[in-house]
């Protein structure tokens, strides 16, 4: 996946709304959802405004599946990721209305690389947070001398995320997918 660049995210950029975007390796949306506990909700729970918080769309990507939360952060909580990622890997990336900015990558239930994708250069954390500097330095996250690279940002940061995932959404903008594809979840106690 070297290959992936920025230029299939520059639409994050304009996305005014917080959200989001968790890449699943080689698993579907049921079994993500089954992994984290997430109840699917029927399409009569999908029309019911009364349903709000810990709301998931689980999208089947290549490679994947890609679970999209509007206005949440689940994919950025512990408890989630090391089941979600017993046996394979996942990237998480998270940006709220206030642009305070996560990303996460986890393989095999352990955090190997966590940062802040506006600051990576002083971020960095996890088991360990230099294995993917190459691809940080490849698509700008970080310059040669370690300090932030000229692309910082969340778009860089979900290229990363497809770069060690392999998981490439059907959809260039989650908000423009349409309304009826992927499941339909959410997260009981969230």
């Amino acid at each position: 996946m070297s290959g992936v660049t920025l230029d299939g995210y520059d639409w994050f950029s304009t996305h005014e709304l917080g959200f989001c975007l968790t890449f699943v390796r080689g698993l579907t949306p049921e079994e993500a959802f089954r992994r984290i506990g997430v109840e699917v909700l029927s399409e009569d729970e999908e029309e019911d405004e009364d349903v709000l918080g810990g709301v998931l769309r689980g999208e089947t990507a290549d490679g994947g599946a890609l679970l999209v939360e509007e206005n949440g952060y689940a994919g950025t909580m512990d408890e989630l990721l090391r089941p979600l990622s017993a046996g394979t890997a996942v990237a998480s990336v998270f940006r709220n209305v206030d642009f305070d900015q996560t990303f996460l990558y986890y393989e095999d239930g352990r955090e190997i690389l966590g940062f802040d994708p506006q600051f990576p250069g002083d971020s960095r954390s996890g088991a360990d947070p230099d294995r993917h500097l190459a691809e940080m330095r490849d698509l700008g996250l970080i310059a040669e001398d370690g300090e932030d690279g000229p692309r910082a940002g969340v778009e860089a940061a979900l290229a990363l995320a497809e770069r060690l995932t392999g998981v490439r959404a059907a959809f260039d903008d989650p908000a423009e997918a349409p309304a009826h594809a992927g499941l339909k979840g959410v997260l009981p106690d969230y």
